[in-house]
């Protein structure tokens, strides 16, 4: 008795076709369309189309994986590195030293191949399929390639590039802007690639590491500091106590900022009058944001915990304790004992978030930390060696800040004589 195993192998022919037979009986091993497809792909805009819908013709494969934008080579005849390549030997086709050429785009659809699959519109299919043909080739076009890459890849002026510039070396220099009046956006045509030089060489990377490892700085090394990694967009984050002369750098980890400002009213009634009369009392802001604290290594975690305490002493009182000594006897002072007595005060600091505030003077009004489930908490004692510090700590510490501002403002007068508020919200 037959099988429904034995019915789909004498009917597969006919319901996926010769080569779609061939590719399921060798389990994808043998893919004649997508072979032909690699086959009749180019590097070449005009060859890449040709071969596209050639492609139709045999069973519209497809070559539009990544790997099979990669070619040896520009000229017409070149073909990609995944032809006649299994997905193990894929994985060891780029050679090192080797200059590749990438195409900035897939291969197009194939209109014969969108027919034979059945579309109900064969025209509409045309119509549709060339118009994506010929966006393709303008978006292919090589005066509106890639900037820079590796060599053989177009530029902006559609010359080929000589050598391989990447992008840790290189940027895109842009000319001005060609739209200058109102009547429209502004707009950024890309000129020119150059060459990164001096500070331009420097990475985001070294100003994070260097705010990871740091514990504290004065003002004159913070501003050398940002001067060095001003190209970087770097957002520096830092606390500095009331009466201290260092600050506390962190890294640029925010989340979450919020202003409130709550201004105070009163009301009251006339005698007589059933309705509400309203005095304006004054106004205050708070600050909240969220901070996410983490280390990569060892130093920077001794780092961390350091700075984690610090945000927790600014909660409490200022470390410098006061003491107020008196007499007993205050009318013969010499010869009584003095009692002593402590007093306290809060911590104040000034707080700037890169140039959105700037010395903002307040102090903390809630202040809380929290641990994610999935933190790891690394030991940093590979070897398990004795002697060797064994602390467990999580890597990753999530701190939401709430600051009460205190505000600064001055007074200035008028032309005509009249003294007004100058405001400064942001510190600047």
């Amino acid at each position: 008795m037959a099988t429904l195993r034995d019915l789909f192998k004498s009917q597969k022919k006919e319901l996926y076709g010769k080569s779609e037979a061939i590719r399921i009986d060798s389990r994808g091993l043998i893919n004649p369309p997508r072979g032909a497809a690699l086959l009749l792909s180019s590097p070449n805009s005009l060859g890449d189309l040709i071969g596209g819908q050639l492609t139709g013709l045999a069973g519209n494969g497809s070559a539009n994986r990544p790997s099979d934008t990669i070619f040896k080579g520009k000229s017409f005849l070149s073909k990609p590195i995944s032809l006649f390549k299994t997905p193990q030997a894929l994985r060891n086709a780029i050679e090192p030293g080797t200059d590749y050429y990438v195409k900035p785009a897939p291969s197009p659809n194939s209109i014969i191949g969108t027919i034979k699959q059945g579309a109900s519109s064969p025209l509409g299919v045309a119509a549709n399929v060339g118009l994506g043909i010929v966006k393709g080739l303008k978006d292919r076009n090589p005066s509106r390639g890639l900037p820079y890459g590796e060599k053989f890849q177009t530029t902006v002026d559609g010359k080929d590039l000589k050598q391989t510039k990447t992008f840790s070396n290189h940027f895109t220099k842009y000319n001005d802007p060609t739209d200058i009046k109102n009547s429209g956006p502004l707009v950024k045509v890309v000129g020119e690639v150059t060459e990164r030089k001096g500070n331009q060489l420097k990475k985001w990377d070294n100003g994070n590491d260097y705010i990871l490892s740091t514990i504290s700085l004065t003002e004159d090394d913070l501003k050398k500091k940002q001067k060095e990694y001003e190209l970087q967009n770097q957002v520096w984050i830092t606390f500095k106590k009331y009466g201290d002369v260092e600050m506390i750098p962190f890294n640029g980890t925010i989340s979450a900022i919020t202003e409130d400002v709550t201004p105070e009213w009163n009301n009251f009634r006339y005698l007589g009058s059933p309705f509400k009369s309203y005095r304006y009392l004054g106004v205050e802001r708070t600050l909240n944001f969220e901070l996410q604290l983490y280390y990569t290594k060892e130093n920077e975690k001794d780092v961390m915990i350091k700075k984690i305490n610090y945000l927790k002493s600014l909660a409490f009182p200022y470390e410098q304790i006061s003491e107020i000594q008196l007499n007993s006897n205050q009318e013969n002072p010499t010869e009584s004992p003095l009692n002593s007595q402590y007093a306290f005060s809060p911590n104040l600091f000034y707080l700037s978030i890169g140039d959105l505030y700037k010395n903002m003077l307040g102090f903390i009004e809630t202040l809380s930390f929290s641990i994610d489930e999935n933190t790891t908490w690394p030991n940093f004692n590979y070897n398990m060696e004795e002697g060797k510090k064994n602390d467990l700590y999580p890597s990753v510490v999530n701190v939401s800040i709430g600051m009460k501002i205190i505000e600064q403002h001055t007074t200035e007068k008028s032309k005509g004589g009249i003294t007004k508020y100058k405001y400064n919200f942001d510190g600047k």
